[in-house]
């Protein structure tokens, strides 16, 4: 998350999103983060893989707290007889969008008498993730 989670251990967290009745969720438990750097929680919930959630360190010394961080469900254990499900995280990065050089909002130069037809672009659209 930030720097003042660098070393492998237990975090108090609270870890909030959408659940799979559609409806937002916020709960307290702790990021176990394990010497191979696989980080899971246990929720009350089962959700499963894909499913984003947004996990926040809760500090003693901070009364402010921290700022959330995206997380992806990587995989899901079935729940246990305590009521828990242990699942592995992912990180999530923001997707940086570089400006294209040249992109015009027209088809039409500037200054140009003539009219051009859209050329086709070789710029795929990016996949939609859709969360159910």
């Amino acid at each position: 998350m930030n720097n003042a989670m660098d070393h492998p251990g237990n975090y108090r967290i609270e870890v909030s999103g959408w659940g799979l009745d559609n409806a937002f969720f916020v709960e307290k438990t702790e990021l176990l983060w394990s010497e191979g750097g696989g980080k899971h929680v246990r929720l009350h919930r089962a959700l499963p893989p894909g499913t984003i959630i947004f996990l926040r360190l809760l500090a003693n010394e901070s009364a402010s707290g921290s700022l959330p961080v995206a997380y992806g469900i990587e995989s899901a254990k079935p729940m246990d007889s305590n009521g828990e499900c242990e699942m592995l995280l992912l990180q999530l990065r923001p997707r940086i969008k570089a400006p294209i050089k040249g992109d015009a909002a027209s088809y039409v130069a500037e200054g140009s008498e003539s009219t051009h037809e859209p050329v086709e672009s070789s710029k795929q659209p990016e996949p939609e993730v859709i969360l159910q």
